[in-house]
C-alpha cells in the first residue's frame, strides 16, 4: 500500500468561489504539478506514467504506479478519472483536471474533499467593489496553515496578500506553544504605551485617507484580538497593529 503524504500549505491552492456585497467565499484545489512532485518523491519518477484516452468522448487520464505486491512481486496498478474544461485553454484545462482527479484516486490531497466552508467577510477585504451590476474582489490569498487528521482538515488559516490572517478554523486538539512565545504575546504594554497607541491612530487616520475603509481595519482588529479592550492590548498587539497598517499604506501606494 502507497502511504501519500498530506498536503502542506505550499501544496494547496486558493481562488475566490463567490463574491457577494458582504464579502466572498474560497475554494481550496490543488494543481498538477503539486501531484507531480508528491508522485515523485514517493514512488520515483521511474515507477509512475500517465496516459489519455477517449471514452464515449469523454477524456479519461489513467495514472499507473509500478507497486510492489504482498508476495514481493512488483506490478502496475492503474487508476483513471476524467475532469472538466475550464475556461481558459479548455482543452488543457480539462487534461489536467482529469490527472489531478485520478491521482486523487491514487489519495493525492483526498483532504480536499473535507475543506470547510470559507467565507471571509467584506471588512477584511482590501479589493471588494462593484462593477456593472456586479461584485468583484481582486483579493490574493493562500494557505498559511493547515492539519489534517485521520483525512480529515481539522485547523486551517488562510492569509491575503499582505500575510494577514482573514480566515482561521481552529483544531479541537490543543495547540502546543513555547514558553517564549506565551510570554512574548502577554506581556503588559510598556510604559511608552501612550505613544505606541497614537501611533496607531496616526497610521489609522493616515490608512482611511488613503481609501481603506475604517470598517475594514476594524473587522481585521476585531478578527485578530477577538474584542479585546484597549486598555488589554499587549506590546504585541500593538506592534501587529502597526505593522498591519504599514502594509495597508503601502498598498494603497503610499
Amino acid at each position: 500500500m502507497i502511504n501519500f503524504r498530506n498536503l502542506e500549505p505550499e501544496d494547496i491552492e486558493v481562488r475566490i468561489q463567490q463574491v457577494t456585497d458582504k464579502g466572498c467565499s474560497l475554494l481550496l484545489y490543488k494543481t498538477a504539478r503539486c501531484d507531480m512532485r508528491i508522485l515523485d518523491e514517493t514512488v520515483g519518477q521511474e515507477c509512475w506514467d500517465c496516459e489519455y484516452s477517449s471514452v464515449n468522448g469523454y477524456l479519461f487520464c489513467t495514472v499507473g504506479i509500478r507497486c510492489t505486491m504482498p508476495d514481493g512481486t512488483t506490478s502496475w496498478v492503474y487508476k483513471s478519472d476524467t475532469g472538466t474544461q475550464s475556461n481558459m485553454e479548455p482543452e488543457k484545462g480539462h487534461a489536467s483536471d482529469a490527472f489531478k482527479r485520478a491521482c486523487t484516486r491514487w489519495g493525492i490531497g483526498r483532504e480536499l474533499y473535507t475543506s470547510p466552508f470559507i467565507w471571509v467577510d467584506k471588512g477584511q477585504l482590501q479589493k471588494h467593489h462593484e462593477s456593472n451590476g456586479r461584485w468583484k474582489c481582486n483579493d490574493r490569498f493562500s494557505v498559511s496553515r493547515v492539519k489534517v487528521e485521520d483525512g480529515k482538515i481539522t485547523d486551517l488559516a488562510i492569509d491575503n496578500e499582505h500575510g494577514f490572517t482573514v480566515y482561521q478554523m481552529r483544531s479541537t486538539t490543543p495547540k502546543r506553544k513555547t514558553a517564549r512565545v506565551d510570554a512574548d504575546k502577554h506581556e503588559t504594554a510598556p510604559q511608552n504605551a501612550s505613544d505606541r497607541f497614537a501611533k496607531v491612530r496616526e497610521l489609522k487616520a493616515r490608512a482611511i485617507s488613503l481609501g481603506v475603509s475604517e470598517e475594514g481595519i476594524e473587522a481585521w482588529v476585531a478578527a485578530n484580538f477577538k474584542g479585546k479592550a484597549k486598555k488589554d492590548m499587549t506590546d504585541y498587539d500593538l506592534r501587529a497593529t502597526e505593522a498591519y497598517l504599514n502594509e495597508l499604506i503601502k498598498a494603497m501606494g503610499e
